[in-house]
């Protein structure tokens, strides 16, 4: 009878032990990591809470499809090109954004007070539904970058009479599994070293997007988007200033789009 307590002993920790390896094996599975889950009231729409954050993308191309809160009437997409939902490319870490597509959620209950955590559910294509948190942060005001079609809550910057009047055009060829987006410009340089400082007419840095989703800034002329899933997709790129305002030039915002076909 002395042995039944060894025994009984060794089994829990067998048990513990493939409990361990399970969630182990699961979260090894897992190549999407969200961080930077915040939610912001938008000004002039009540009970509209925009929801943003980065997904960092450690494995293949997936797709995010639907989001949806126990505490909001309805969740949608605001900004995407695609109705299909928001590409996520492969080895990336694109951004739900205010100056890009991100999550536009309506009917919300309670008080929107800074600080309350807004439970959240994300269910992508491949990697299924993740559970999270937005933290609620200060209101995001509107700015007027939908006015001259570009994406989200940003703001421009009118190019005035004797300032450099920038242009762009964008190539887009593959690469491997991938593609290189080349910009091509005039009457802009790029600036990484002035980023969030004032604005200097002619200068700047880029926006990428895919699909509405902000993919990164460009501080340089050239970048690669990893692969894709199946569909058809549009890369645009905008030119902004260090403080992060869309340009605009003759009431026409400085953008390009090129279109990319997945089979």
């Amino acid at each position: 009878m002395k042995a039944a307590k060894p025994v009984f002993a060794i089994a829990i920790l067998i048990a513990v032990a493939a409990a361990a390896y399970l969630l182990f094996s699961r979260a090894a599975q897992t190549d999407l990591l969200l961080t930077d889950v915040t939610a912001a009231p938008i000004e002039g729409a009540k009970g509209s809470v925009g929801i943003f954050m980065t997904i960092h993308n450690s494995g293949g191309p997936d797709r995010l499809v639907s989001a949806r809160s126990i505490v909001a009437q309805r969740a949608r997409f605001d900004h995407a090109v695609a109705g299909a939902g928001l590409a996520i490319p492969a080895d990336s870490a694109p951004s739900l954004a205010p100056d890009g597509a991100f999550i536009l959620m309506d009917g919300m209950g309670g008080d929107l007070q800074e600080g309350r955590m807004i439970p959240l559910t994300l269910r992508f294509e491949n990697a299924g539904e993740f559970r999270t948190q937005a933290r609620l942060v200060s209101p995001q005001s509107r700015g007027s970058a939908t006015d001259f079609g570009l994406f989200g809550l940003g703001d421009i910057c009118t190019v005035e009479d004797g300032e450099p009047a920038p242009k762009i055009a964008i190539e887009v060829e593959p690469d491997g599994d991938g593609w290189i987006v080349r910009v091509l410009t005039e009457e802009f340089h790029f600036e990484p070293d002035l980023v969030d400082g004032l604005h200097v007419p002619g200068t700047g840095h880029g926006h990428l997007y895919l699909d509405g989703l902000k993919l990164q800034r460009l501080y340089e002329p050239e970048a690669r988007i990893g692969a894709l899933p199946p569909g058809k997709h549009q890369v645009r790129v905008t030119l902004n200033t260090n403080d992060h305002r869309a340009y605009v030039v003759d009431d026409l915002p400085v953008s390009a789009t090129a279109e990319i076909i997945v089979r």
